[in-house]
């Protein structure tokens, strides 16, 4: 029996290690790195922000309803370092990483790839480098086509700072 418990623990080390989200690989090859900075959201943190905005939107919270985390990894310098490196882990890992239908032709300076597990997406990772300045959101959880479309949307519309406390 005990051998039995010690095969399932050691099955579940290796499927905890396979089913890494793309940060955490990505932190993994480049730590110890202070220019790196990375914050983890739960979705929990999301829709208590989007219910305290004045400008709450139930669309939005529906949106982010079936997220398990959102992660936002950056750094200020040596963007493009860090954004080929992340390039190339995207590359290794082929078989998990698709690129989003709609980026079908990546830009220069960013990438947007999704993995799916039975044909549902459950990762979507956004790749952008900027003036060197490196950004990795990576969103995991249940997300459809019509969500990542409006994130997209959201995150590449321009910020309006009347809107901001100053």
């Amino acid at each position: 029996m005990r051998i039995v418990i010690m095969i399932l623990l050691v099955l579940a080390g290796f499927v905890k290690l396979n089913a890494q989200d793309f940060v955490s690989r990505f932190l993994d090859e480049h730590l110890p790195d202070s220019n790196l900075t990375c914050i983890t959201i739960s979705p929990k943190m999301m829709r208590e922000i989007v219910r305290n905005d004045s400008g709450k939107s139930e669309e939005l919270l529906e949106m982010i309803a079936d997220l398990k985390s959102m992660q936002l990894l950056q750094s200020q310098v040596d963007g493009q370092r860090y954004y080929e490196a992340a390039i190339e882990l995207i590359d290794k890992n082929n078989s998990r990483f698709e690129a989003f239908p709609a980026q079908a032709q990546p830009t220069v300076n960013s990438r947007m790839v999704v993995c799916r597990k039975r044909n549902e997406i459950i990762e979507l990772v956004m790749l952008m480098n900027e003036n060197e300045q490196f950004t990795v959101i990576n969103f995991t959880g249940r997300m459809d086509e019509e969500f990542i479309t409006k994130l997209a949307a959201i995150l590449q519309s321009p910020i309006d700072d009347s809107s901001c406390d100053t």
